[in-house]
């Protein structure tokens, strides 16, 4: 037989299997490439802008405040730094800091990187401080540390190395500073007010801002940002207001290189300024009952009674907002809360009404019954109620009096008695409908009518002072005891009562949608007859012609006024309130006022004597300007 043949073949199935192998992996390696390429395209392009790109954004200046007849109140001006923009200084940062790194060495010093750094920066920024103080004459340091926070938050914005240049300091540097110098004057802007600490606590002010700035709808909203501040309202009409005050962010986005430097500009969104205000105020008004007031503490407020918009709002003692922007100093803060002057008295100020509460009284006495226009009651100079003896201010009583004669004379006899016979409650009640517990309406956020106090039994048990006595409806009558009310609540009382009313909605904008409707004010005809309207009336207009508020008569106008003189207790000292509030004209009013002054030292304030002649030259001034409103747009 013959032997098998062997038989040669170059196939072989193990390498067979290896190319498979190699073919599917070189596809899998070719879809994940189109897929990285054609899926991820987007993703991919969106990292490499946030690794080369940034965004910077720039505030927008604010809008401007006006007073009724288009007075500027409240502006901007613009404040001069000296800067630098760390792209355009470092190489000197690097050339320094390998200078200090070689001496270090050979002087044979450990060598920190973040040590150097710090160093190498500090040098290169003060010998531009330096170069400035030469031109200047001056003595300016670095900010401590705060190159070293910049490089590492805000390297694409300008450093300051001197803040808030004076105007000559600023021409002297535009001039003497060469052109190609790093040192550039940068411009921006702070919150200007002409008036100074005039209507300082209305018109409020502002801070820098870096958390809440605008920047919906600001292209590269992927990017990484760098914010420039912004300024926020903090109190009054710039608080009040923010929204609309403050101006539209622009954004501009830079391609940086691999250190973060900038070197072009690829968008550029510029700011926008923001909308006005025109406030109510009348800064006439304004700046007379200020003068008047002097160095004393208190408020004053003047309304419109037919619109409820507010003429002018005092509160003393004021403080300068300029001195508060572009930011506020400890010493200044310390300066301003060591006077207390931080407290809006017009809105936040809470005080026993006094006197001026017994037009409350008279409302009430006359709405139940138990008094009537003509009804004559005899002062003997004080009343018993309980065991205690109420005393009159007048020591010795005034006699037989009316109505109209114990508001013109200020008879706290005739008033403890009416209160008594008519009940706590019906007192309460008819406080309620004047809105001395409810908010005015006032678009201030600086209010404080939720701590008001309208003195009844349900109060007292609360502060666990035991059952209310006869007594307590005594004080309450004349506004003392647990009474509390802002001058903002007073005078739209007294706006109320002028015009025939239950509410005044106070405002602080000049705005032709105000009304003087009981539909618009959100208030009830006051439900007295002519005749008891006319009684209390008729007190009032006495008590200017030969009363109590005689100072705040004004020749060729018919005031009505009452005058008030409440006790508090402070550090130990029985000191007192003194209030006034008024109407005119009489008899178809148009502006109401009311003053409080606080005492200091016992006995040295009182209603008629202190509170009145400042509601007479506010009255005056009204009177003499009668200043209209204008649209600013």
């Amino acid at each position: 037989m013959d032997r098998p043949r062997d038989i040669l073949s170059n196939r072989n199935p193990r390498i067979e299997a290896f190319y498979w192998l190699f073919a599917l992996a070189f596809l899998v390696l070719i879809c994940a490439l189109a897929y990285r390429q054609i899926f991820m395209y987007d993703e991919y392009v969106a990292m490499g802008e946030r690794q080369s790109m940034r965004r910077v954004i720039e505030p927008g200046v604010r809008g401007d405040i006006f007073d009724r007849s288009g007075k500027l109140l409240v502006t901007n001006r613009p404040r001069f730094s000296a800067v630098v923009y760390f792209n355009e200084i470092r190489l000197q940062f690097r050339e320094e800091y390998f200078k200090l790194k070689k001496s270090k060495i050979a002087a044979g010093e450990k060598v920190s990187y973040s040590e150097l750094t710090r160093e190498a920066r500090e040098r290169v920024l003060n010998g531009y401080v330096e170069e400035i103080n030469r031109v200047l004459g001056t003595d300016y340091k670095l900010p401590d540390a705060d190159f070293n926070k910049h490089f590492s938050q805000r390297v694409l914005l300008p450093f300051p190395l001197v803040k808030n240049l004076t105007p000559k300091e600023h021409a002297i540097l535009a001039e003497k500073i060469p052109v190609d110098s790093p040192i550039q004057i940068y411009t921006d802007s702070v919150r200007y007010y002409p008036y100074g600490d005039c209507a300082s606590h209305v018109l409020g002010y502002v801070r820098g801002n870096f958390d809440d700035v605008e920047t919906v709808g600001m292209p590269g909203e992927n990017l990484r940002t760098y914010t420039f501040a912004g300024k926020m309202g903090c109190t009054g009409i710039e608080k009040a207001f923010d929204e609309h005050l403050t101006g539209g962010s622009g954004a501009k986005i830079w391609v940086v290189d691999l250190d973060g430097f900038q070197y072009d500009v690829v968008a550029d969104v510029p700011p926008t300024k923001g909308n006005s205000v025109i406030s109510s105020l009348d800064i006439d008004i304004q700046q007379e009952m200020e003068e008047r007031f002097g160095d004393r503490k208190g408020a004053a407020i003047a309304m419109d009674v037919r619109t409820g918009e507010v003429l002018a709002m005092v509160s003393k003692p004021a403080y300068d907002p300029n001195m508060l922007s572009p930011y506020i100093s400890s010493k200044v803060y310390a300066e301003i809360t060591e006077r207390d002057a931080w407290l809006n008295r017009a809105t936040q100020g809470l005080y026993p009404p006094g006197s001026t509460f017994k037009i409350v009284t008279a409302c009430a006495g006359l709405m139940t019954g138990v008094i009537e226009p003509d009804s004559v009651k005899e002062c003997l100079g004080g009343l018993k109620v309980g065991s205690r003896i109420f005393p009159c201010n007048s020591r010795y009583g005034h006699g037989n009096l009316s109505l109209s004669s114990a508001i013109a004379h200020s008879c706290n006899v005739y008033f403890y008695e009416t209160a008594l016979d008519c009940d706590v409650a019906a007192i309460v009640e008819t406080a309620k409908d004047f809105g001395l517990n409810s908010w005015t309406g006032i678009e201030l956020k600086e209010d404080a009518w939720r701590l008001s106090i309208i003195a009844n039994p349900q109060y007292k048990r609360r502060r666990g002072d035991g059952p209310w006595l006869g007594g307590d409806t005594a004080n309450m009558s004349i506004g003392q005891g647990y009474m509390r009310q802002t001058p903002l609540q007073m005078v739209c009382m007294t706006a109320s009562f002028a015009s025939k009313r239950t509410r005044t909605k106070a405002s602080i904008l000049r705005d032709s949608s105000h009304k003087n409707t009981l539909e618009y004010h959100g208030a009830e005809k006051l439900d007295l007859s002519e005749s008891q309207y006319a009684a209390i009336l008729e007190g009032m207009k006495q008590a200017v012609r030969s009363g109590t508020c005689r100072s705040a008569a004004v020749d060729g106008v018919e005031v009505a006024a009452k005058s008030g003189t409440a006790q508090v207790m402070s550090e130990g000292k029985k000191l007192a309130l003194a209030w006034m509030i008024s109407f005119a004209p009489a008899d178809n009013p148009e502006i109401a006022t009311v003053v409080i002054v606080e005492g200091e030292e016992p006995g040295d304030v009182a209603g008629g004597r202190t509170a009145g002649p400042i509601t007479g030259a506010a009255l005056k001034k009204y009177f003499r300007t009668r200043a209209g409103g204008i649209n600013i747009e």
